[in-house]
């Protein structure tokens, strides 16, 4: 792997595992198309991408997260709530870690070895459907929003076991399906954005510590240290920008943009799975 290898893929997970285009099918098909192998070397650069976005994500919601803890404190002590938000956030953030956990443990290994450009290209269709759903629903929905104040643990387990799903499936979008999910829930397009990035943080650092365990038991060569350097500074950079630009977008559009994005994507992998070599850059 190249310096230059390190921050494509580096700058590809810190936009899509915040954008809702799936981080999962489109760091697969980028090593495919650049010929890396997963073997030990991309296994310890996958650790550090982990880490650039936790480090986005930390960086970007830190009143939030700072919120949570100062309330799950004050919880602690029967002390009065003092922030609205960052108490009503303390259950469904931990109720809705658990599918994720869950799934990881129990499923993920499974649907890994399932993982083909086909599958992908299916879950991102199914993506593209369940974004319109979602959008369409809430539309026509009287009532008004919901904002993260207004959270309980029934929001938490819906778009919990929404982030499980998209952990399983490459291509369903992490972070497109866990909003989807909150609009569903009657959630601001913006709150629900924010929760689903909160939820992410615990899923996205249990993730690179499986990693590590996954390198540890497989002891081997590692990326050198301007490699690894490479790819988490830009995924810390390019991720703390996808957040910031993604809130913006989501306060005045929907997620259809990125469903048809998704949905023509697919559409062009299950083509190029039907009919080897129409689409030159797919991995055989």
């Amino acid at each position: 792997m190249s310096i230059l290898q390190a921050l494509i893929l580096g700058a590809l997970q810190g936009l899509t595992e915040f954008v809702p285009v799936s981080s999962t099918a489109h760091l697969f098909l980028a090593q495919a198309v650049m010929g890396i192998r997963n073997d030990e070397t991309a296994l310890s650069f996958d650790i550090v991408l982990h880490l650039g976005t936790a480090a986005a994500l930390m960086a970007s919601t830190r009143r939030e997260l700072a919120a949570i803890l100062a309330e799950a404190v004050r919880w602690a002590r029967g002390e009065p709530v003092r922030d609205p938000a960052g108490r009503a956030m303390l259950v469904p953030v931990a109720v809705g870690t658990v599918p994720g956990v869950l799934a990881g443990l129990f499923l993920l290994k499974r649907f890994e070895a399932m993982r083909s450009v086909g599958l992908i290209g299916a879950s991102m269709i199914a993506a593209f459907l369940y974004f319109f759903f979602a959008e369409s629903v809430s539309e026509r929905r009287a009532g008004a929003d919901r904002e993260l104040a207004d959270l309980d643990s029934r929001d938490g387990l819906w778009i919990g076991i929404a982030q499980a799903a998209a952990g399983l499936m490459a291509g369903f979008s992490r972070s497109g399906f866990t909003i989807a999910t909150g609009k569903l829930r009657r959630l601001r397009r913006p709150d629900a954005a924010r929760f689903s990035f909160l939820l992410a943080l615990p899923i996205i650092l249990g993730a690179g510590a499986k990693a590590l365990l996954d390198l540890r038991k497989q002891p081997g060569p590692t990326a050198g240290t301007p490699l690894l350097a490479a790819g988490f500074i830009a995924a810390a950079v390019v991720g703390y920008l996808s957040i910031e630009v993604l809130l913006r977008f989501l306060k005045t559009h929907s997620l259809r943009p990125f469903g048809v994005y998704l949905g023509l994507l697919g559409l062009l992998l299950l083509a190029g799975t039907a009919f080897p070599g129409l689409v030159p850059f797919l991995p055989r």
